[in-house]
């Protein structure tokens, strides 16, 4: 595989971009918007890899350039893909689950090479001598295995768990990672086997020989990281961040790389089914009913970490290192395959249509990705070519739409392909893919709302992407006024909500500004006018409510109405999409409210009189109903109010008739009598007592 670009600085490969050959790319002006023209940018991770990527690679810098090309080797009998070895003549064998069989992969053909009865195959290395070893779980064994034959060459007491094996520095016996104490076991040529190290952790997942012989291990439980530097010997180097440190590769220099896993609690390793004597399909330390956080760190020879790469939104299963030291990572969701460099920028290189990558060896731009759900291995064949195509994920445009000229920014030429269709997964009933073309093209595809696009590295395979743009217009379609409330600020008119409001509340303040809000469906989200107009209930013209010069755009307003006369007044909302239209396809709509009481008028008090200590008299008001009479005493501001003559204040007029012998003491006194309607106006009257 080609790294040029890959490979160099970040400083570097922008120098590189700005040197190359652009295409033209449309942008939203203020004239286009005018017109409702919208567009399409695909221009970062997110937006270039949401779609199907075959033998592309996305970084996190915004480029696509040439990936894997992989082929294709579905694994029978099996639900996912566990370990995988390499052989020095280009096939691969595959250990699985639930049947702990391997399969052997040359090219894409498959076939059975050894059956251990294990429930998994986990971990698989050949020594200098060509001897093949499987680990397996969870009876605690190591498989010598041969074409057509799986002998059992160690059984580790007290284990039930094999998670990881490797060569010691000889090549000739090995070393292993077992749960559930959390051991690692050194067992010899002849199959003999001891405790090499033991933690305080429930299991050791992972190991790797580090190049001065020492052996690096990591944990599931507290997610540490061990150097082993004898029997019995170790420090821990670093907790990886979240549970389970599960993978580890060593580089050159003394430079090592690992992947650590956050789950929020530690992985349940997988047992044997007491029913059927297996576990149901996939069980792994990294396998969970939903994704967890993934982070490779690495470290330099002194031990200092540093992470390089962090995915919340999927865990990490597999890692390797390729002949330069680069690092890969396989994930256990999505299928997908990473690298990152030196300056933290991500790429995705592989997107599998599997769920889990279980596996992985890459070197020289060859090797092989192994997946799970279902189990396929993926050679990689190459790089670029017409296999390598980029395609985005179906485009909504909300609404039919017409979408217009298709353009690109990159580097070297690529062969570009639209269709479109009004389903939001592509059917029969899409157009066909365009003819590929190299230059900006309409896309056309009127009365469709979505669009795709695709990419083909056929002419250069070290073309790079950046940027795709498809401007589109929809079409325009009316908006429409759902809801008009108006209500005064001010008085009882609010209605209460919630909680039944207390018994002889205050009224409240008058205010003569009344407020009005509307509620409006927007379909094709273009930008809005409102004009407001309202009408006294009776009459026939509508007035404006709003300067002439008043641009509005809110939905709301505050109407002051002191300067109306008093009465029911109705408001009408009209909403426009003339902002973002041409007045020959403007589209308007229209609604009125209910009726809104403008009251800026007290009531009257008439017939007022005291008789001895009672109190009698009448209220009356033009427009709204009384809402609260009250009564102080002699200056004092404690105001105690009154009923109603027949027990209830409802109406425009309502008569008093109370006994005040508990509030004015014998003798003379001056009693001051308010009245509110219920607009919150008031009026006050006073008379004597003697």
């Amino acid at each position: 595989m080609h790294w040029s670009v890959l490979g160099s600085s970040r400083a570097a490969r922008v120098a590189a971009l700005a040197a190359l050959v652009v295409a033209p790319i449309v942008t939203s002006s203020k004239a286009a918007h005018a017109v409702g023209t919208r567009t399409f940018v695909l221009d970062t991770l997110d937006k270039l890899s949401g779609g199907d990527l075959k033998g592309v690679s996305v970084s996190s810098d915004g480029a696509v350039r040439a990936g894997f090309t992989l082929g294709s080797a579905p694994v029978p009998d099996a639900s996912a893909s566990f370990s995988a070895l390499g052989l020095s003549d280009g096939s691969v064998l595959v250990g699985t689950s639930p049947s702990g069989k391997v399969y052997k992969v040359v090219g894409d053909a498959v076939s059975l090479f050894a059956d251990t009865g294990a429930l998994a195959v986990t971990s698989m290395v050949q020594a200098k001598n060509g001897t093949i070893y499987a680990a397996t779980i969870p009876d605690g064994k190591i498989f010598r295995l041969s074409q057509g034959k799986a002998d059992v060459f160690a059984t580790l007491p007290e284990t039930s768990h094999v998670w990881a094996l490797v060569l010691d520095k000889a090549g000739t016996g090995l070393f292993a990672a077992t749960g559930p104490e959390g051991k690692v076991f050194r067992v010899e040529p002849n199959g003999s086997s001891s405790v090499y190290f033991r933690s305080t952790e429930s299991h050791i997942v992972s190991l790797a020989m580090a190049e001065n012989g020492d052996l690096l291990a990591g944990s599931s439980g507290k997610g540490e990281l061990f150097r082993i530097t004898g029997p019995g010997r170790a420090t821990v180097l670093a907790n990886m961040p979240g549970e389970e440190v599960k993978a580890i590769a060593v580089g050159k220099g003394g430079v090592f790389w690992a992947i650590g896993n956050e789950y929020g609690e530690p992985p349940e390793p997988p047992k044997r089914s007491s029913a059927a004597g297996r576990t149901p399909a996939g069980p792994t330390s990294g396998t969970k009913p939903k994704p967890g956080k993934g982070s490779l760190m690495r470290f330099d020879a002194t031990g200092r970490g540093e992470r390089m790469m962090k995915h919340d939104d999927t865990h990490y299963l597999s890692l390797v290192l390729d002949e330069q030291g680069r690092p890969y990572v396989g994930t256990g969701e999505g299928g997908r395959v990473y690298t990152v460099d030196d300056a933290h920028v991500v790429t995705l290189v592989a997107d599998a249509d599997e769920r889990q990558v279980g596996a992985l060896q890459i070197a020289n731009g060859k090797g092989f990705i192994a997946t799970s759900d279902p189990p396929v291995v993926h050679r990689i064949v190459g790089r670029g070519g017409a296999d390598a195509v980029w395609t985005s994920k179906p485009l909504d445009a909300g609404l039919r739409a017409k979408f217009g000229t298709l353009t690109w920014r990159a580097s070297g030429p690529l062969e570009f392909s639209a269709r479109t269709g009004n389903t939001a997964t592509p059917d029969a009933t899409w157009t066909n893919w365009s003819n590929p073309v190299a230059s900006p093209t309409a896309i056309g595809g009127a009365g469709n709302r979505y669009v795709q696009v695709r990419a083909r590295w056929a002419r250069d395979p070290n073309a790079i992407l950046t940027e795709v743009t498809v401007p589109f217009v929809t079409e325009n379609v009316r908006p429409v006024v759902t809801e008009v409330s108006a209500a005064s600020k001010g008085g009882t008119t609010k209605e209460p909500t919630g909680n039944i409001p207390a018994s002889g509340g205050d009224v409240g303040k008058h205010d003569s500004v009344v407020k009005v809000t509307w509620k409006v469906e927007n379909p094709d989200n273009d930008p809005l006018r409102y004009r407001v107009a309202f009408r006294k209930e009776g009459q026939t013209q509508w007035r404006d409510a709003l300067k002439s010069d008043d641009v509005h755009t809110k939905t709301e307003l505050e109407w002051d109405t002191a300067a109306l006369p008093e009465g029911k007044y109705r408001v009408r909302i009209e909403a426009s999409d003339e902002p973002a239209n041409p007045p020959d396809q403007v589209q308007k709509h229209a609604l009125e409210s209910e009726s809104v009481l403008v009251d800026n008028t007290p009531p009257r008090i008439e017939n007022l009189q005291m008789a001895g200590r009672r109190l009698r008299g009448r209220v009356i008001d033009g427009t709204s109903p009384v809402a609260r009479v009250e009564v102080a005493v002699d200056g004092k501001l404690e105001w105690r109010p009154i009923a109603a003559a027949d027990g209830i204040y409802d109406t425009p007029e309502e008569n008093i008739d109370a006994d005040l012998s508990s509030l004015v003491p014998p003798g003379s006194h001056i009693v001051v009598v308010r009245a509110f309607d219920a607009a919150g106006n008031s009026v006050t009257r006073d008379l004597e007592t003697h």
